[in-house]
């Protein structure tokens, strides 16, 4: 199981940082942790060379991680390239939900996809909200509700509850 802690400094697992990629990633989210106030610049060099990287690499990262970088960016007064982040994370959703779940069926990777666009947008309101911004926070918070609407909706049966079912409804035929 991987560990999501968001936390600045925290660690991160071994499962999503293998490899000299994988640490190099894990080193430079950790260093982004310990800057403040006026070093936000350097958090954002951090973040953007682990975002280059976590984008190069074939492991799965937690959403929370790629989430750093653009609120990083609103922090430090970046809120254009910050919401421009938030718009490459949206557009890389479906094809990020495919590579970490190749196996799954298209309904439950679609199901993971509205979680996904759900996180994007709740924090897409946040840092409009913070920058005062209060049309556009509204607009991406309906958007948010929209999609964990849409993920609640989505009900997935198993293949054993389906398979049962199905063969209980030809038994009695």
């Amino acid at each position: 199981m991987m560990h999501s802690d968001s936390q600045p400094g925290s660690k991160y697992s071994v499962e999503t940082a293998s490899g000299p990629i994988g640490q190099r990633v894990a080193t430079l989210q950790r260093e982004a942790g310990k800057y403040k106030g006026a070093k936000l610049p350097e958090a954002v060099t951090c973040l953007q060379e682990a975002a280059k990287l976590m984008r190069q690499h074939p492991s799965n990262y937690p959403l929370d991680r790629w989430l750093r970088l653009p609120v990083v960016l609103q922090k430090a007064g970046l809120f254009d390239e910050a919401i421009e982040e938030f718009h490459r994370l949206l557009d890389e959703v479906e094809e990020r939900v495919k590579n970490e779940a190749p196996r799954q069926r298209p309904a439950i990777r679609q199901k993971f996809a509205h979680l996904n666009y759900f996180q994007i947008y709740e924090k897409m309101s946040l840092v409009c909200k913070r920058k005062k911004l209060l049309e556009p926070a509204a607009r991406y918070i309906l958007l948010a509700d929209q999609h964990y609407q849409a993920f609640l909706g989505m009900t997935v049966e198993s293949y054993y509850h389906r398979s049962t079912r199905e063969r209980h409804a030809t038994s009695d035929i």
